[in-house]
């Protein structure tokens, strides 16, 4: 009779460890694995040997190099591993380190990177001041062979000064290698590990605009021996600011919400808001009470782009996320979720660094856990659960938003070039495209780019060429001029008379020496001093056959005088160098509003054609050199989110006055605005309470172009006079009066062919809005 079982064998064959080797893990996140170790051994050991020089060094085939019998190895120069801590570390499915003190988890984290990436790994390993290696070979298919999980030990010596742990990975699997054989795969592999780890490899001591605010562990990483660097998030200084309802918004701010303690099952993990000897879910007695804080930093990109910006959520130093714009979404009563930003061409700046080294992550680091507690309480402190604008806020909740996320959306929302949003600009546009390029200078460690002085000098320029320059102050006056005014000028002439006295006339030798003509160089140094850069100049361009730097610069307060006659432009040719200089006083500029770069081009293109030998008309010429300032481009989608925008700027000066008498404004609309409004009120939030809205005054944040030109035409005296516009009104007569109105009528007409009207196609009359916009903008007082 067969003998009864009374027990069951759950050893797991270890065919579970090749298993593992299918889980879709990249050659970064491999890497990431075993990084995140080397990481927590070594901040460990910095703060107990300040004289270590922390290192990480990785090891990868090259593409003509990788084959099945290529090498990957990782090695850290940490404290190293005695035998047991060794036997803890690569046990599978365990962890040899706490869940929420540290990056790594080192046996199950471990297994799943090394058998991804190859069969045999072998783990040597040794601490300062002993004299032996010890060194455990894994070899999966042998272990799978043999079934057992048992691996040998084996010793070599060293001297006692040597530490550290290397980490050596061979028979490489075969789709590795095939990854490993793209020319690309290293280079694709360090931007990704410095773009996951940019926080430890930070020096927060760097000197770039806001090094310290975001901070950093100052750690080291290596690729065949060249260094990984961090992906730098580029970002104003955190002096930098705008105004908003009053306040002053700085453009980078740091994020510190303190929470209570709690304890942590430092096994399996668990958080408990009371102590407990024995964790529920793993019965481990080793329970600590743990510091928890929400940290980290948000700020103002210096360039806008489509996908280029969001927050990235970090656990212990490594980015777990990365661009996240799930923050920038609200989430309804229902359980919907609306986009709320970007709001202007789909363009955003808002970008950051948020901490949680208490959430729980997966295990292969990709997320967290969105549906924790720990996650939504820190969308609640960030972003707030009201939405981020301030009119639906209102209208749902009662009050405005006040989270900081909240508050650099509003402040910093709109993309329109100058300081009023930190946006450069280049007289004309803003510059997104060039100002993207001066980021990856900036990344590149460009000493003129590392601060954020090329961005402001930009958006400051922007509105210096835009408004013009400030008045100067005037000229001295001569003490003498007086006399000359009344024809007298000879009684101010001196001289040494032979009597002593003095004489009308000068001496011979008195007479001043002859003034030297001005050389070309001397010329163009003047004029120089006199000018502006134009911000997205400065680079090269291709001509022909050739590709010269070409600079423009706007002069102001000199003349450009050619053979003693004054031009709106003058250009000079030297060593592959490109300079012209623009009058910011030429007609084209000042009365047809050309842009500086149209008219330095048009002007020189008859010098350019023929220096560079160029076929082709001259309109050929200069459409192909604007070309390549796409940021000059001007199409339907920029004008209609341009008029949106001052649409709306309008909405929220007017959502100040109207309350204060909201039947006054209301009566001053025609039927035909009142229902525009009320439509957009109903797009905007369906359940709205129109008639309470117009009550209360709020009907104003949803008045449309031709709502805001009823209130100029029937009621001037309620938007003029700087309460919606700065135009004067009450105080002029009855004629200039009717042309005062008649004059902000025909922007606010042009306002709403831009926000409403079909698409326009003309470039002409795609410019003229434009410059309408700039008009309208000059008039409306700023919230």
């Amino acid at each position: 009779m067969t003998a009864r079982l009374s027990s069951l064998n759950l050893t797991p064959s270890p065919r579970i460890l090749e298993m593992i080797a299918e889980v879709d893990l990249q050659l970064h996140q491999c890497l990431g694995e075993l990084i995140d170790n080397s990481l927590d051994e070594l901040i460990e050991a910095s703060t107990r040997d300040r004289s270590l020089e922390p290192r990480i060094d990785i090891t990868l085939p090259t593409s003509g190099a990788a084959g099945k019998s290529s090498v990957i190895t990782v090695s850290d120069n940490g404290r190293g591993m005695s035998p047991e801590q060794l036997q803890q570390a690569l046990s599978a499915g365990t962890s040899g380190k706490q869940r929420f003190g540290s990056l790594g988890l080192f046996g199950m984290g471990f297994n799943i990177a090394t058998a991804r990436l190859g069969a045999v790994t072998e783990v040597r390993t040794g601490c300062r001041g002993n004299d032996q290696w010890v060194i455990a070979t894994i070899d999966l298919r042998a272990m799978q062979r043999d079934f057992t999980y048992q691996v040998p030990l084996r010793y070599e010596d060293k001297s006692r000064e040597e530490h550290g742990t290397l980490i050596t990975i061979t028979k490489v699997r075969e789709d590795m290698v095939t990854r490993l054989r793209s020319t690309r795969a290293i280079r694709e592999t360090m931007s990704l590990l410095g773009r996951v780890y940019t926080y430890m490899l930070r020096d927060p001591q760097a000197g770039h605009s806001g090094a310290e605010l975001m901070g950093g562990a100052n750690q080291r990483l290596y690729v065949n021996g060249r260094a990984v660097t961090p992906h730098l998030p580029c970002v104003w200084d955190p002096s930098r600011s705008v105004p908003y309802m009053g306040s002053d918004i700085d453009a980078a701010t740091k994020i510190n919400i303190p929470l209570t303690n709690a304890y942590a099952c430092m096994n399996c993990g668990r958080w408990y808001s009371t102590a407990y000897e024995e964790c529920v879910d793993c019965e481990s007695t080793d329970i600590e009470e743990r510091e928890r804080r929400i940290w980290g930093w948000l700020g103002i990109q210096r360039y806008a782009d489509k996908s280029d910006f969001g927050l990235t959520f970090l656990r212990h130093g490594r980015a777990i996320t990365y661009q996240d714009k799930s923050l920038f979404n609200w989430e309804t009563p229902d359980g919907d979720f609306e986009l709320e930003y970007p709001v202007e061409l789909g363009m955003g700046r808002i970008v950051g660094e948020i901490h949680l080294d208490h959430a729980p992550v997966n295990v292969r680091k990709t997320s967290f856990d969105t549906s924790s507690h720990e996650w939504r309480f820190m969308v609640e402190k960030i972003r707030g659960p009201e939405p981020l604008r301030p009119k639906r806020a209102k209208h749902l909740v009662g009050h405005e938003n006040v989270s900081p996320m909240s508050r650099f959306f509003n402040a910093y929302r709109e993309n329109k070039p100058g300081l009023r949003y930190l946006v450069p600009g280049n007289g004309t546009t803003s510059i997104h495209e060039a100002t993207k390029g001066w980021a990856s200078k900036f990344r590149a460690n460009d000493p003129e780019y590392l601060t954020d002085e090329k961005w402001y000098e930009a958006a400051e320029a922007h509105d210096r060429i835009k408004n013009g320059p400030p008045p100067g102050p005037p000229p001295a006056a001569d003490d003498d001029d007086w006399l000359d005014s009344e024809g007298l000028g000879h009684l101010g002439e001196t001289g040494d008379d032979p009597a002593g006295g003095t004489s009308g006339q000068k001496r011979p030798d008195d007479e001043p020496e002859p003034i030297a003509p001005e050389t070309e160089d001397e010329r163009f140094a003047r004029w120089r001093s006199a000018a502006m850069l134009l911000p997205d100049t400065d680079r090269e361009v291709r001509i022909g056959n050739a590709q010269p730097v070409l600079r423009v610069y706007v002069t102001s307060g000199v003349e450009l005088s050619m053979d003693g006659q004054r031009q709106p432009s003058a250009i000079r040719i030297v060593a592959g160098e490109i300079e012209i200089y623009v009058d910011a006083e030429a007609t084209l500029i000042r009365q047809y509003g050309w842009s500086p770069l149209n008219v330095a081009l048009v002007c020189c293109a008859p010098r350019l054609k023929n220096v560079y030998s160029v076929d082709g008309s001259f309109d050929e010429l200069v459409t192909s050199i604007l070309e390549q300032f796409p940021d000059r481009r001007v199409d339907s989608a920029a004008v209609r989110a341009r008029g949106d925008a001052l649409l709306e700027g309008m909405r929220e000066r007017l959502a100040q006055l109207v309350p204060k008498s909201p039947h006054t404004y209301w009566s001053a609309l025609s039927a035909e605005s009142r229902r525009a409004a009320e439509a957009i009120a109903v797009s905007v939030t369906p359940d709205v309470d129109w008639s309470g809205a117009v009550e209360s005054g709020e009907f104003a944040g949803y008045l449309s172009a031709e709502g805001v030109h009823d209130l100029v035409t029937n009621s001037p005296t309620l938007v003029l006079d700087g309460a919606l516009f700065r135009t004067t009104y009450a105080s002029l007569g009855e004629d200039t009066q009717t042309d005062q109105v008649s004059r902000i009528g025909a922007l606010l007409a042009d306002l709403r062919r831009m926000a409403a009207g079909p698409p326009i196609r003309k470039t002409l009359e795609l410019s003229r809005l434009l410059l309408t916009a700039d008009l309208l903008d000059d008039e409306i007082v700023a919230t």
